[in-house]
């Protein structure tokens, strides 16, 4: 059977999700334009008309700015914190104040005065306050401390001045709700006030006592002073051992520059004005002497001149180095007798210190205490006058930046988004619609489908099955019915099929489909009966193990069947049962625990085809496209051939080629396809037999 291999396998590429090929997408907007571009007028129409028809909402924005140190200007002492816990709580409470702003009895608050200005399309109604609700909304402004306050109104002018109240109303009570909560942390600060003054009036007392028991009243002031004392001779002995140490670093190196001669070097390393002035003299020297050996050269009288006024410099400069060395070497002696001294004042500071240091422990102790308890009282007091103020004052955490004005144009609706909106969806939507119509378009729906997918027409085309309760007349339909129009079709179909297979004593047939309810079974049993109508002898084998249904059909019983004849290939024409179709025999599934399709797949299944052949004519296997395709290939694609099955609106064209194209490379003989279930009543004749291959020649594909 030829067929287009091509169009197979563009359609498996696209029933494996390839969806987004452009190709493939312009293909279906192609041919399905009138529903693609209807179902886009459609919505974009609709779109547009509702926008168009809409009730304009005008949207009018009321700024304000939430203080960070709002209600803090009077507090005197306070850190400020910057780290990332004041961050969070810096937006909690943000967040808090958005909450605030749109609650309930902002809302109500601001209804009352809305209605008090003489505008009632708002009533402090539940159902009002509902109604309000949904048209105000707040939320901070990115990267800010600004919120805005939002309200929409069809009327420009009443959403400004609902924005404006709402700004008013939330700033007027957070001011209320600052001073009633200061006036009352006054009032507990007055109760708190008595019981940290007793405190600081206990630790002042046990101060006193102290120092009278142990006869130290100047101990503080003692050993405050013996403390600095020890301080500042610590600092004299440390200047003293420091100023000696880079004395005796500086006078070794000079001392060393003046063993080598360096007598010019040791001249500039001086804080001399003597030294200095010596140098300046010898530099202009220099100079002279420079000019007069390049005017003169070196035998001029003058040049010597200055060579000897040279060497007199010089000896002054050795002179005075040697004079600043040697005051270098009495500084360093005069160091080290001061921090001498200092050593023993030291020793003599640390013996007195150690003796009152227990003393002092004690002191501190009880002066830590004292300290606190007058802290304490102190920030009592310097808090109770903060709240005081706070109580009295008129300043407020929230800021009016901008008052809101009556908005020029309306914010809904917004007929840019919506159009926008509506293009999309009518673009996604009707390639939507053309992608369902287009799949639709590929169900086999007639013939004339499988002609012109497969270039060849189908083998026959079979009636929608007249009505039965019973499976068992459905299949026994063409043996009950001989003259009825599938009995007919039945028989077109095996008369073709006749020629198409070998003349041989025994025939192997596979009757299989794409996928389940196709009508394989009612096929299998309509070409045995209209066989054995002829003088075949025809057994059908129900090739499963796991649902077998011949048994229900036919009112046989579930056992012997296939499953034991595989245990016993010997035994299997012992285990065929007759049908009510005289010359029609059936070797049902048999009963195997939890199914045996795997047995299918060795060589018992060709062995029980073997004694079947030797006593029938025709033997037809019934057989799912799993089994076919998988563990029975062996046994399928050394038969004489294979049927497949394909019901009308059912089955897809992509999934029959993929059958057959799987059918190709296992090496199975394809006959044909069967359409199934045409109900219209229009069955065209059957394909012309043709004549049967020489044997061992696959048919084309």
């Amino acid at each position: 059977m030829s067929q287009r291999p091509s169009s197979s396998t563009a359609w498996r590429s696209r029933l494996r999700g390839d969806w987004l090929d452009l190709g493939f997408v312009r293909d279906v907007i192609l041919q399905q334009k009138f529903n693609f571009f209807a179902f886009f007028t459609a919505v974009f129409g609709v779109t547009l008309l509702g926008t168009l028809l809409a009730e304009k909402e005008y949207e009018a924005v009321a700024l304000i700015h939430l203080l960070p140190r709002a209600g803090r200007e009077v507090q005197l002492d306070e850190v400020v914190s910057n780290d990332a816990t004041g961050y969070m709580e810096a937006r909690e409470r943000a967040r808090t104040q958005i909450q605030i702003i749109q609650s309930r009895a902002i809302r109500e608050e601001v209804i009352w005065r809305y209605n008090e200005l003489g505008y009632h399309d708002y009533e402090p109604t539940p159902e009002g306050l509902e109604a309000f609700g949904r048209a105000v909304s707040a939320g901070p402004r990115e990267d800010t401390q600004l919120v805005e306050i939002r309200v929409r109104h069809t009327d420009p002018e009443h959403a400004a001045i609902l924005a404006n109240l709402i700004a008013h109303v939330y700033r007027e009570g957070s001011l209320d709700e600052r001073r009633e909560t200061a006036r009352e942390t006054r009032d507990w600060l007055e109760g708190r006030e008595d019981e940290y003054r007793k405190s600081l009036d206990e630790a002042n007392q046990a101060l006193i006592d102290f120092k009278l028991a142990n006869d130290v009243v100047d101990i503080d002031e003692a050993v405050t002073s013996t403390g600095a004392r020890l301080t500042a001779l610590q600092n004299a002995m440390s200047d003293a051992a420091t100023q000696r140490l880079v004395l005796e670093t500086a006078l070794s190196e000079h001392q060393r520059l003046l063993r080598r001669g360096e007598t010019q070097v040791l001249t500039g390393m001086f804080d001399d004005p003597a030294l200095r002035s010596l140098a300046e003299q010898r530099a202009q020297v220099v100079t002279e002497s420079a000019e007069v050996l390049a005017r003169y050269g070196d035998q001029h009288p003058d040049h010597k001149k200055i060579v000897a006024q040279l060497k007199r410099l010089d000896d002054l400069l050795l002179v005075e180095v040697q004079r600043n060395i040697e005051a270098e070497r009495v500084q360093v002696k005069t160091l080290e007798s001061q921090e001498a001294r200092l050593k023993e004042e030291l020793d003599a500071l640390k013996a007195q210190l150690a003796n009152n240091q227990r003393l002092k422990q004690e002191y501190d102790e009880l002066k830590l205490a004292q300290e606190r308890a007058m802290r304490f009282y102190g920030q009592m007091g310097q808090r109770g006058g903060e709240v005081d103020l706070q109580s009295q004052t008129r300043l407020s955490e929230v800021r009016i930046v901008d008052e809101a004005l009556p908005p020029t144009s309306p914010a809904s609706p917004n007929v840019p988004l919506n159009l926008i909106v509506g293009f999309g969806v009518g673009v996604v939507g009707g390639f939507g619609v053309a992608l369902l119509r287009y799949r639709g378009d590929e169900l086999i729906e007639s013939a004339d489908d499988i002609e012109a997918q497969f270039c060849e027409p189908p083998l026959g085309v079979l009636p929608t099955f007249p009505f039965a309760r019973r499976q068992a007349d459905r299949l026994l339909y063409s043996h009950e019915h001989p003259r009825s129009l599938l009995a007919d079709a039945m028989g077109a179909v095996a008369d073709v099929l006749t020629g198409l297979l070998p003349p041989e004593q025994s025939v192997r047939l596979v009757v299989s489909s794409a996928s389940p309810a196709e009508g394989k079974t009612t096929v299998a049993t309509g070409l045995g009966i209209s066989w054995a109508r002829k003088g075949k002898r025809v057994v059908i084998v129900e090739c499963t193990t796991e649902k077998p249904v011949y048994h229900d059909a036919f009112r046989l019983k579930t056992e012997p069947g296939l499953a034991e004849a595989l245990a016993a290939p010997d035994t299997a024409g012992e285990l065929v049962r007759a049908t009510k179709a005289p010359g029609l025999f059936v070797l049902p599934g048999g009963a195997a625990p939890g199914g045996d399709d795997a047995r299918l797949a060795g060589p018992e299944l060709a062995a029980v085809l073997e004694t079947l052949g030797r006593a029938y004519d025709i033997v037809i296997l019934d057989m799912g496209r799993d089994l076919m395709l998988g563990s029975a290939r062996t046994v399928v694609s050394a038969s004489n051939g294979v049927v497949v099955v394909a019901r009308r609106g059912l089955v897809t064209r992509s999934a029959v080629a993929g059958t057959l194209d799987e059918l190709r490379i296992i090496g199975a003989r394809q006959l044909g396809l069967v359409l199934n279930d045409q109900n219209d009543g229009s069955v065209p004749a059957a394909r012309p037999p043709q004549s049967a291959p020489a044997p061992g020649r696959p048919p084309t594909t």
